[in-house]
C-alpha cells in the first residue's frame, strides 16, 4: 500500500469515462485505486491515494481524459486525509476481476438493457473476445466489459456499437489497448458458464415491475417459451429474458408488448437469433424460486415507501390475501405482491390503490387471475 499523503476523488457520469480517467491517472503517477462508489443517476466516483504531488498529477490527467468519454462531474484532492475517511463506503465498491497481461479492454455503455444485450451479442459474434460481465449504475445506464487481444476487441466494439445504436441509445464506448492492472478493480464480473444453445432470445424491457411480470405472463401463454430471468437494471428498468425457438419467441413477444403497454411502463424490446452462448450465460442464465400454485397474483407499485407500506397493510387487513414479497427496481419504484382467490385479490388491490393515492405514491395495480406456471420460477420478488 502506498503512503497516503493525499486522496483524489474523481466523479463522472458513466463508467466509460470513469475507466478512461482511472487508466490515465494510474499511468500518470504513482497512485493506487483505493475506492469506488455508485452515487445514483449514472454518477460514479473513483478514489486514488498517494503522495500529494502524485495525486495532483494523477487527478490532472484524469480530469483531462474523462470528458472525452462521458461527463466529468467533479474532482477534488484531499491532503492529509483524516483516518475517519477510511470508514466511508467507497472502499467496499472494488471488484476482483483479473486482467491478463496483454489483453485489451472494451467497455460498451448504453441507456437500457435491450441495447446492451443486442450490442454485446453482436460484439461476441464479431470477434474472438471474452465477456467479463455487465452491471448498471443508475439513470438507466448499464455497461458490458469485454477482453481479448487489441485487434479482436476493436473489431468486436465496432460491431457492438452499431448493434446497440440500432436497438436504442448508445451512451458511450471505450477501448483501452493496454489497460492498467488497477482497472480490474472497477470492472463488473458475471459468472460465464457453459450453456445450451438456444434458437432465439427475446428481451422485453419495462419501467416498473408490474409491466415486466405482465409481459412475462403473456409471453408464456402465447407460445412455448421459457422465461429465463428478470434482469433488474437501474432507473426503474427491468428486462425479461425469454428463450426458445425463433417463431415462438416472435409470437410471445407480440403478446408481451401488448401486455406491457396495458400494464404501463413499456420501454423497448429486441429479438436476438442464435445468441452467443456467452451472452446467454451472462444475461439469461436460468433463475428459479419456489413456485406457488393455484392462486391469483396481485401487484401494486408505488413511488413512495410510505404509500406501499400503508397500501399493503390495508390490503392484508381488508381482504383474504397473503403477502408474497416486494420488488424494488429503482427510480423510487417498489412493487408489493399478494396472492389469493381472484375476488379477494381484486378487493385487496382496490383497497391498496385507494390508500396509496392518499399518500401520493400510486403508480399502478395489476391482477393476473391465472398466472402461467411457466412464468413463475424466475420471479425475483420472492
Amino acid at each position: 500500500m502506498l503512503p497516503r499523503g493525499a486522496l483524489g476523488v474523481l466523479e463522472t457520469r458513466g463508467v466509460a469515462a470513469q475507466i478512461a480517467a482511472t487508466d490515465a491517472m494510474v499511468k500518470a503517477a504513482e497512485v493506487e485505486v483505493c475506492g469506488r462508489q455508485l452515487i445514483g443517476s449514472g454518477w460514479v466516483s473513483v478514489v486514488v491515494a498517494g503522495q500529494v504531488g502524485a495525486v495532483e498529477t494523477a487527478m490532472a490527467s484524469g480530469v483531462c481524459e474523462a470528458p472525452k468519454h462521458g461527463e466529468l462531474i467533479g474532482a477534488e484532492v484531499v491532503t492529509s486525509p483524516d483516518a475517519a475517511i477510511d470508514r466511508l463506503p467507497h472502499g467496499a465498491g472494488l471488484g476482483d476481476v483479473v486482467l491478463d497481461s496483454g489483453q485489451a479492454l472494451g467497455i460498451l455503455e448504453t441507456r437500457g438493457i435491450v441495447q446492451l444485450v443486442a450490442g454485446g451479442d453482436a460484439a461476441a459474434k464479431a470477434a474472438n473476445i471474452q465477456v467479463s460481465g455487465w452491471a448498471c449504475i443508475g439513470g438507466a445506464l448499464c455497461h458490458l466489459a469485454i477482453r481479448g487481444d487489441l485487434a479482436n476487441v476493436a473489431t468486436a466494439m465496432q460491431a457492438g456499437k452499431a448493434a446497440a445504436q440500432a436497438a436504442g441509445e448508445l451512451y458511450a464506448s471505450l477501448v483501452v489497448p493496454q489497460p492498467a492492472t488497477a482497472l480490474a478493480l472497477l470492472l463488473p464480473e458475471t459468472a460465464i458458464t457453459a450453456t445450451e444453445a438456444v434458437g432465439a432470445m427475446g428481451i422485453m424491457e419495462t419501467t416498473g415491475y408490474i409491466g415486466a411480470v405482465a409481459a412475462a405472463d403473456a409471453a408464456t401463454k402465447a407460445a412455448v417459451v421459457q422465461v429465463a430471468r428478470f434482469n433488474v437494471g437501474s432507473g426503474g428498468r427491468i428486462a425479461v429474458m425469454i428463450t426458445g425457438a425463433v417463431g415462438h419467441i416472435q409470437a410471445a413477444m407480440e403478446d408481451a408488448v401488448v401486455a406491457a403497454k396495458l400494464a404501463g411502463g413499456f420501454e423497448n424490446k429486441s429479438l436476438v437469433t442464435l445468441p452467443d452462448p456467452q451472452i446467454v450465460s451472462c444475461f439469461a442464465h436460468t433463475a428459479s424460486s419456489a413456485v406457488p400454485q393455484g392462486s391469483a397474483l396481485g401487484m401494486i407499485e408505488t413511488r413512495s415507501t410510505v404509500a406501499l407500506a400503508k397500501a399493503m397493510d390495508e390490503m392484508i387487513k381488508g381482504a383474504k390475501v397473503a403477502y408474497e414479497g416486494s420488488m424494488k427496481v429503482g427510480f423510487y419504484l417498489t412493487a408489493g405482491v399478494v396472492r389469493g382467490a381472484v375476488g379477494d385479490v381484486k378487493v385487496a388491490l382496490e383497497l391498496g390503490a385507494l390508500e396509496a393515492r392518499r399518500h401520493g405514491g400510486l403508480v399502478a395495480t395489476y391482477l393476473i387471475p391465472q398466472p402461467d406456471p411457466a412464468m413463475e420460477p424466475p420471479l425475483p420478488h420472492r
